[in-house]
């Protein structure tokens, strides 16, 4: 795998064509460029599209370098320009912005999956996934809907977490995209320890953490009150804390009710396991919206994406913020930094 701190390269799937993702991956290439880190981006996408961001942009901008797929990044990657390898299938004219256009779901979905495989040869050393919309991919013929379920069948896993990662809090999904009448039926002894034990192993390996401390939350109201308000607590996440304690040696506690833990008590973990998406998410966000980076943990594969969505309201407008990419883009070298520490210690 290519070493960051010998100038890795750093993959950016261009995202949902009538969206902010065009935007947010030339922006940050830009940072990159203008920076001159380390770090050397390339776009998964259309250099068609990308031409027009660029045209419709303010100031002056580098030249494109297309890289041709089957070309060696090593020979074919310039410094100093924007690098995009083009994958499009067909012409970008029609893409209206602002709205889906499922008529390209298929080729960004063919963005990420051309991204992952390279991750997979050791061509990148990971790679940022710019927002796609569930129901445009769905809608035009891709086989998923969401990047991370499309991740974890291109890495032929099933063994992966939901984790958001930011300077002031690390948390991980038990449950993902699901109602919340259905959240319950989801949190069991398997589930949990899955979760758990991959979110574990990703803080030791992607973050350089040998002994974290970990928070679990509880599922209900005051963490069941004893298994008055809810027995999920007393009869899955207890037990399970303590396993955890007592076979695996982990720093572990919990359940914490979770709206009094949020107050003051997260400082003191480095990870904090939560039961339903917006239980992490709305806390998540108060505190790093802006600076967060959606991580999927436990795939051989180094995937970060910016915690916020298509936009369509301010896409091609050239106004979107294109920080959370760019903490994206850092994550994911620093996570193939900590992978390549922790394989020299084996």
């Amino acid at each position: 795998m290519n070493k960051i701190e010998k100038g890795g390269f750093i993959g950016i799937t261009m995202g949902d064509p009538g969206g902010i993702g065009p935007e947010i991956s030339v922006k940050s290439s830009l940072y990159f460029i203008k920076s001159s880190s380390r770090i050397r981006p390339v776009i998964f996408g259309s250099s068609e599209h990308i031409g027009r961001v660029l045209s419709n942009a303010a100031g002056a901008y580098p030249p494109q370098n297309l890289i041709k797929p089957e070309s060696p990044l090593g020979t074919s990657y310039k410094d100093g320009c924007i690098n995009i390898i083009d994958l499009s299938s067909k012409s970008y004219k029609s893409v209206k912005s602002g709205v889906a256009n499922p008529e390209f779901a298929k080729d960004v979905e063919r963005f990420i999956e051309f991204a992952a495989e390279y991750s997979l040869a050791g061509k990148i050393s990971g790679f940022a996934t710019a927002p796609i919309n569930k129901d445009m991919m769905l809608e035009g013929g891709a086989k998923f809907g969401g990047h991370t379920e499309l991740l974890g069948y291109l890495a032929r896993s099933e063994n992966f977490a939901m984790l958001f990662y930011s300077k002031k809090i690390i948390i991980a999904l038990s449950t993902i995209h699901i109602p919340v009448s259905e959240v319950s039926a989801k949190i069991t002894k398997k589930s949990l320890e899955k979760i758990v034990g991959i979110s574990i192993d990703s803080m030791k390996k992607d973050f350089g953490r040998i002994n974290p401390r970990i928070a679990v939350l509880g599922l209900n109201p005051h963490a069941g009150e004893s298994g008055k308000i809810g027995k999920e607590e007393k009869d899955i996440i207890e037990p399970l804390v303590k396993e955890f304690e007592i076979r695996e040696g982990a720093h572990i506690e919990g359940p914490f009710p979770a709206d009094s833990f949020f107050a003051k008590k997260y400082k003191s973990f480095d990870l904090i396991i939560s039961m339903y998406h917006d239980q992490a998410l709305i806390p998540f966000k108060l505190l790093s919206f802006g600076k967060g980076v959606n991580v999927t943990a436990g795939l051989k594969i180094i995937r970060t994406s910016p915690v916020h969505g298509t936009a369509y309201d301010i896409a091609g407008k050239n106004s979107a913020d294109f920080g959370s990419m760019v903490e994206s883009i850092k994550l994911a070298a620093e996570i193939s930094r900590n992978r390549n520490k922790w394989t020299e210690k084996l």
